[in-house]
């Protein structure tokens, strides 16, 4: 489980690609730090198992299915990346509750940077529809229309399809 509050920004320093897999080489020295093999790490919000890691850096085996279905499957060398270690048993929670496990990509349709925080209007496949909770307005979304979910920035957000034009 992750809390969704980023660490460190990162870097894909190698991408191999596999049979049915990629294999991701990420810099990020302070998520590596007491880092073990079958460790979890999330990267850009996607829950990986480190298969080798050292000198600041970590790999993880990406399944076709995963790189299909979030954004890690644009990933290329140089390309930036949030990094997150797992919550610890009885650690503070200081963000959200996220499990990393990505059954789907939605789409940011608007992003609207208010006086605090980022507002946002989101859709998701419709098979989701339904699945999570809405959210209390808050500041930091109030701008969205009642019509969708919104979320702040980096929490994921659930909504109907965008409307016919």
């Amino acid at each position: 489980m992750f809390t969704g509050i980023v660490e460190e920004l990162g870097e894909v320093v190698a991408v191999e690609q596999l049979e049915d897999a990629s294999r991701f080489r990420l810099r990020g020295p302070l998520v590596t730090e007491g880092a073990q093999h079958g460790d979890s790490i999330a990267v850009n919000g996607v829950c990986l198992t480190v298969v080798e890691f050292g000198d600041g850096e970590f790999t993880a085996d990406v399944m076709a299915e995963t790189l299909k279905r979030s954004s890690l499957g644009a990933l290329e060398v140089g390309s930036r990346v949030n990094l997150e270690r797992p919550m610890a048993v009885g650690g503070r929670l200081g963000g959200h509750i996220v499990q990393g496990h990505v059954d789907g990509t939605g789409t940011i349709l608007e992003r609207t940077p208010p006086s605090t925080g980022n507002s946002s209007r989101s859709a998701s496949p419709r098979r989701f529809r339904g699945t999570s909770s809405r959210r209390a307005r808050s500041p930091s979304t109030a701008s969205a229309s009642p019509s969708w979910r919104s979320a702040t920035t980096g929490s994921p957000s659930a909504s109907s399809p965008p409307p016919s034009t």
